[in-house]
C-alpha cells in the first residue's frame, strides 16, 4: 500500500482522522488572507459577519535545506501547552519531540523501550490538564503520564479494557478524564479457529479516568473510513478506497467534541455527557474526480487491491472536506476537497449556526491541526519529502 497516496494521518485528537491500527487488525514568510465572501461557497446559505484575517507563517521545523537537524518520518500528532511549547508525536518511529515558541529543540518524551517511562507501541500523545502530558501505549493499554515542566516520567496506568474491544488513540482531555475510542477488531476468529469480516469497525467515544478505569458508556459512535476487507490463500488483506471517505474529530472549547463523517459537512458539536449540543452543517459544490486522478489512484502492481478496488463502485466526487480544526470561540475551520491542478486548498471557517464567517487559501499540502491564541499550528506533506511542522501567527 502506497502510504503517501492514501495516508490519513491528520490530526490528534487529526489530531488525526480516525485510522485502523494494527492494533485493531492485529492489532519565505508566506501571508494568507481570509476574505470576507467565499468564493467556493453556496450563495443561497447567507453568512454572518465576516472577519478577515491574515496568517503569516513565522516557524518551520524540519526543514532540512534551513539546517534544521530535527527531521520527522511522519507527524502523527501535534499538541501545544499553555506556554507555547509544541509536542509532535511520530507514531512509527515510537518518538515524541517537544520543542519551544522559538523552535528549540528541548528534548524527548519518553523513549522507546520496555522500561519505566519507556513505550514500544505509541497510538497517540496529548497535553491535557495542567500542561501534562499524556501517551496512549496500544496493545498494551497503557496510560503513561509525563511532567509539564521537564516532561520527566510521573506514572502509568492500565486501562481497565473489557477486552472486546481494542483502544485505539486519545481524542482530548476533558474536565477529570480524556476521551478514547474504542473499536472491534475488523477480522473476527469463530470458535472453530476459521476467520471472518466484521462489518461493524465504527468507532466508540468513551471517557477514561486517571486511575485506568473506562466508562462504559459511549459518549459518541464514529463511523471509521473506507477500507475492504479480505480473507483468502494469502490470509487477511485490506486496502484503502480511492477517495475514500473517513472520520475527522478534534476538541474544542468547553470540552465539547466536533466530529463528521467527511462525505459532507454536518459536524456535530457533542458534550462529554453524550449530548448534542449542535450540527454545523454547510452544502459545498461537488468536486468530481477526473478520470485521470481516478487511474492512478487506482493503479496498483498488486492484482488482489485491483481486484478488491473494482468490487465496489468508485466513486464520483471527492469528499467534501478533508480535515478541520476548531478555534479558541469555537468556529470551525474546514478544509475543502480541491480540483485537480490545485496547488492551494479553501478553507471554510463557520460558526455554531452554520454560517460562514471567512474563507482561507493555504498550500494544499498543509493541515492546520491546532488554533490557540494568535497561533495557528499545522503540518505539511509535499510528495516525496519529510514532513515539516509550520506556525503561523494569526492577525485580525
Amino acid at each position: 500500500m502506497d502510504d503517501k497516496k492514501f495516508s490519513h494521518t491528520e490530526s490528534e485528537g487529526e489530531a488525526p482522522p480516525l485510522q485502523p491500527t494494527l492494533a485493531s487488525l492485529m492489532m519565505a514568510v508566506a501571508c494568507v488572507t481570509l476574505f470576507a465572501a467565499c468564493s467556493r461557497a453556496d450563495t443561497t446559505q447567507e453568512s454572518a459577519q465576516t472577519s478577515t484575517f491574515t496568517l503569516t507563517e513565522v516557524l518551520r521545523l524540519g526543514d532540512e535545506e534551513a539546517g534544521d537537524t530535527v527531521l520527522f518520518s511522519a507527524i502523527d500528532y501535534l499538541s501545544v501547552n499553555s506556554r507555547g511549547e509544541m509536542v509532535v508525536t511520530e507514531r512509527r518511529r515510537a518518538e515524541i519531540s517537544t520543542f519551544g515558541p522559538d523552535g528549540a529543540f528541548l528534548g524527548q518524551v519518553g523513549a522507546r523501550g520496555q522500561g519505566p517511562g519507556e513505550y514500544r507501541f505509541i497510538s497517540s500523545a496529548i497535553v491535557g490538564p495542567a500542561d501534562s502530558i499524556y501517551v496512549l501505549e496500544v496493545l498494551l493499554d497503557r496510560l503513561l503520564i509525563y511532567d509539564p515542566e521537564n516532561f520527566l516520567f510521573v506514572r502509568d496506568a492500565l486501562l481497565e479494557n473489557d477486552g472486546l474491544k481494542s483502544v485505539n488513540g486519545f481524542v482530548g482531555a476533558v474536565e477529570g478524564n480524556w476521551l478514547i475510542t474504542l473499536s472491534l477488531s475488523p477480522f473476527l476468529r469463530s470458535e472453530d479457529g476459521s476467520m471472518s469480516i466484521n462489518d461493524d469497525t465504527g468507532y466508540e467515544v468513551r471517557r477514561a479516568n486517571l486511575d485506568g478505569s473506562i466508562e462504559p458508556e459511549a459518549v459518541a459512535r464514529m463511523r471509521s473510513f473506507d477500507m475492504i476487507y479480505s480473507i483468502g490463500e494469502g490470509g487477511m488483506n485490506f486496502v484503502e478506497v480511492p477517495f475514500g471517505r473517513h472520520t475527522s474529530y478534534r476538541m474544542g472549547p468547553n470540552n465539547l467534541l466536533y466530529h463528521g463523517w467527511n462525505d459532507s459537512i454536518r459536524i456535530a458539536v457533542t458534550a462529554p455527557d453524550g449530548s448534542v449540543n449542535a450540527t454545523i452543517s454547510y452544502d459545498p459544490p461537488p468536486v468530481p474526480i477526473s478520470d485521470t486522478e481516478m487511474t492512478e489512484a487506482a493503479h496498483r502492481e498488486n492484482e488482489l487491491f485491483q481486484e478488491l478496488v473494482d468490487a465496489r463502485d468508485p466513486y464520483k466526487a471527492k469528499p467534501a472536506f478533508q480535515t478541520f480544526v476548531v478555534d479558541e470561540v469555537s468556529r470551525v475551520w474546514v478544509k475543502l476537497s480541491s480540483l485537480e491542478g490545485a496547488t492551494e486548498a479553501d478553507w471554510l471557517i463557520l460558526d455554531h449556526r452554520s454560517n460562514v464567517v471567512g474563507t482561507a487559501s493555504l498550500p494544499l499540502a498543509v493541515n492546520l491541526r491546532i488554533i490557540r491564541q494568535d497561533r495557528a499550528y499545522g503540518s505539511e506533506q509535499q510528495d516525496g519529502a519529510d514532513p515539516m511542522v509550520l506556525v503561523y501567527e494569526i492577525n485580525e
